[in-house]
């Protein structure tokens, strides 16, 4: 499976002149964010650093059940 190329053509690239500057920046630009639109980024995080760095299967990423409670029948 070859990587796919992040679309970037929606980047913002903008200088600071100081760390509090960028960081406030930042801060307003993620809070501008719909929730949907903070929770795909975190997903897109989730699964780059699962499947680009640490090379595991992203299948492994679903959601899993543990067994609470074995009856018999």
């Amino acid at each position: 499976m070859s990587p796919q190329k992040k679309d970037r053509s929606n980047w913002i690239v903008k200088k600071f002149s100081s760390f509090d500057e960028q960081r406030n920046w930042q801060i307003a630009q993620w809070q501008s964010q719909s929730g949907a639109a903070r929770r795909q980024a975190a997903w897109e995080l989730v699964y780059d650093y699962w499947v680009n760095i640490k090379k595991i299967d992203p299948n492994e990423l679903r959601l899993q059940r543990s067994i609470t409670k074995l009856t018999k029948v």
